[in-house]
């Protein structure tokens, strides 16, 4: 196999990206990017080249562009917290707004156009949450911008801000300890509470945006037999009504960015999909895919809904981005080295805290928390392969044992003799998120090395209703653990996957079920890789209680309570089958996790090596709830790969 293995595979894989955070100007002319290869801010335009923005050597945290003219606003990371400076093309200045006592701050909906103002969510010095408006008081015709603070609903701490399309503040959302969602709505003189939704359904419902009356607000949440849809909520007498539901399939939806009316259904599935709800659109997106074709994805849009930044996933080469001109009915490739983030921060892109932008809501299913973090070992990766096709991903469907039918990815090695293969089974975090078909940076890494892997949406993925949801509520190491075997002898049956040479491995709830395998499961992998894992579920959860982190209250529902559930959970941790242990296992951790404290890590490590099993611990400092720094991503991808080559190899008989 290791005639298989390309040089700089990791590198190419999981390196320092050439472009992230890409960006719409406000006039569609012009898309900006983030550059981890090359620290700073960048802007290209057709027909014009790629241009950085003289904001110097540190480090742009964050970025988005002002309404104001062709000004651009970045948030720098300084010595004691973040800068956020505006740079006017137009003028060539830059003007430094940071208010007094910042500490760090994020763009709130970069891919959303606003009229004039800019939105930023931070925190102070002392961490404390905050809001501030970039705007400038003499009008959107100034020149001078300012940023003020936000007055929020007393005694609230909002996840959310909504304004209407002239950018007044209408509406707010909160969650309560229990993980009800509380909404909140202005005049502009004072908030006032209309409408709260307590567990369980508050838990999968999210907000979308304000209508452009600002007299109600776009929920993505349970409509018909329990499917995903949208409703619209009454800011004025708090009642709801359906919007948008299929009754089969979950929806999510693109608002037009000025009548704020439902312009693209995006249904979940096996593979992602829309359906234009006005009929320009739908001709137009014919025609794109025409030529074009692939699985499109919404990264941004302009005021006027004339241009939009969208990304093809064709499955059989690298995705790229396009800047479609809807008007001219033309589309300008986005330059090679800035097509888009690479291909492991595309997966990270779509782990990230859902809401929080256009990007976003075009991703069904991607609320649970484990999946909102940087991706697995492999972080946030680079741009793969700079030519050439990519390894194909096919869609297969899985029987579980109790008849459940369980939508699935795999991909295999290509120039490889005939299966079956030394084959990886990458399981999701969450669990409540969901995997997808397209680019999968890991998948064509272990392709690239010679094995098969399959990804399987088990029993409380994300994207096939709430009841599919609800068939993992506090089932950790149970039924989902169980689908998990199932896949394995499914590929084992159909031939894919050679028997004795499987890996299981993943992050957050991937990695505790990859060592629920290893531990408390009868044997059927020759390598379990667990990152940032959680193998106390009673002392995970005590964590978790006591912390702020913004799904608390989806892991105490749908995992259990620490006290009350005790003995449920101890029996279902990986710390408590260590002795058991049959399987070599790799663990891995951010020593800065603030999730799952990296002493879970350790003490698994400690337990394995107390009874002889074969093991290996690696933490890693300055690294969360993920890999995500280039340099671990390599290193990791290396020990993996090392790992993978001496548990799966063809041993005689």
């Amino acid at each position: 196999m290791r005639g298989l293995i390309g040089r700089g595979a990791e590198r190419r894989w999981f390196g320092a990206e050439p472009a992230v955070h890409l960006a719409l100007s406000p006039d569609g002319r012009a898309v900006s990017w983030q550059s981890e290869r090359d620290p700073g801010l960048f802007v290209w335009r057709p027909g014009d080249g790629v241009r950085r923005l003289p904001l110097g050597r540190a480090e742009v945290v964050d970025h988005a562009w002002w309404p104001a003219g062709g000004a651009v606003a970045a948030v720098v990371a300084g010595p004691t917290g973040h800068r956020v400076v505006v740079y006017d093309e137009g003028a060539g200045r830059t003007t430094d707004v940071t208010p007094e006592g910042a500490g760090s701050f994020h763009v709130v909906d970069r891919d959303q156009p606003r009229s004039h103002s800019l939105l930023l969510a931070g925190a102070d010095a002392d961490g404390r949450r905050t809001w501030h408006v970039l705007s400038t008081p003499g009008g959107p015709a100034a020149r001078e911008p300012v940023m003020t603070a936000v007055r929020v609903p007393e005694g609230v701490v909002p996840q959310r801000l909504f304004g209407d399309p002239d950018d007044r503040l209408r509406a707010a959302t909160a969650r309560d300890d229990d993980g009800s969602l509380v909404v909140y709505a202005t005049d502009g003189a004072g908030w006032r509470e209309v409408w709260r939704s307590a567990p369980p359904g508050s838990l999968v419902t999210h907000p979308v945006d304000v209508t452009a009356d600002g007299m109600g607000l776009y929920l993505w949440a349970p409509c018909r037999d329990g499917f995903l849809g949208v409703r619209l909520l009454d800011l004025r007498t708090g009642a709801v009504r359906t919007v948008l539901d299929d009754g089969g399939h979950d929806l999510d939806v693109v608002l037009h960015p000025v009548t704020r009316l439902p312009q693209l259904a995006l249904v979940s599935g096996t593979r992602r999909g829309h359906r234009a709800l006005d009929p320009d659109l739908a001709a137009g997106l014919d025609r794109l895919g025409a030529r074009h074709p692939g699985d499109l994805q919404l990264t941004a849009l302009t005021r006027d809904n004339a241009t939009w930044l969208v990304r093809i996933d064709d499955g059989g080469t690298p995705p790229r981005h396009l800047l479609w001109d809807r008007r001219a009915d033309n589309a300008h490739p986005v330059p090679e080295d800035t097509r888009a983030p690479g291909p492991a921060a595309r997966l990270a892109a779509r782990l990230v805290p859902a809401r929080l932008g256009l990007a976003a809501r075009l991703v069904p299913a991607r609320h649970g928390p484990g999946s909102r973090l940087a991706p697995a070992w492999a972080g946030r990766g680079s741009s793969g392969p700079a030519r050439g096709g990519l390894a194909p991903t096919t869609t297969v469907s899985v029987p579980a044992r109790d008849g459940l039918r369980l939508d699935g990815y795999l991909v295999t090695p290509p120039g490889v003799p005939a299966p079956p293969y030394p084959t990886v089974l990458l399981v999701h975090g969450g669990p409540w998120s969901r995997d997808e078909w397209g680019l999968s940076p890991e998948a064509q890494w272990l392709a690239e090395r010679g094995y098969a892997s399959l990804r399987v949406n088990f029993r409380g993925s994300e994207g096939y209703g709430v009841r599919f949801l609800d068939l993992g509520r506090e089932d950790w190491g149970g039924g989902m653990q169980d689908d998990l075997e199932d896949a394995l002898s499914w590929a084992v049956a159909e031939g894919i996957a050679q028997p004795g040479r499987v890996a299981v491995m993943g992050q957050s709830y991937g990695g505790y079920a990859a060592l629920m395998a290893a531990t408390a499961r009868p044997k059927a992998f020759a390598l379990a890789v667990a990152v940032c894992a959680p193998t106390d579920l009673v002392a995970f959860l005590r964590h978790v209680r006591g912390s702020a982190h913004h799904e608390r209250a989806h892991f105490l529902h749908r995992v259990g309570d620490p006290d009350r559930d005790a003995a449920r959970l101890r029996e279902r941790s990986p710390l408590t089958h260590a002795a058991a242990c049959h399987t070599p296992v790799l663990l891995v951790h951010g020593r800065d996790d603030p999730l799952v404290p990296w002493t879970h890590a350790t003490t698994m490590a400690a337990a394995l090596a107390g009874h002889g099993h074969p093991h290996h611990c690696l933490v890693l400092s300055g690294e969360g709830h993920g890999i995500t720094r280039p340099a671990n991503r390599i290193r990791l991808a290396r020990v993996v790969g090392r790992q993978l080559a001496f548990h799966l190899a063809e041993r005689p008989t």
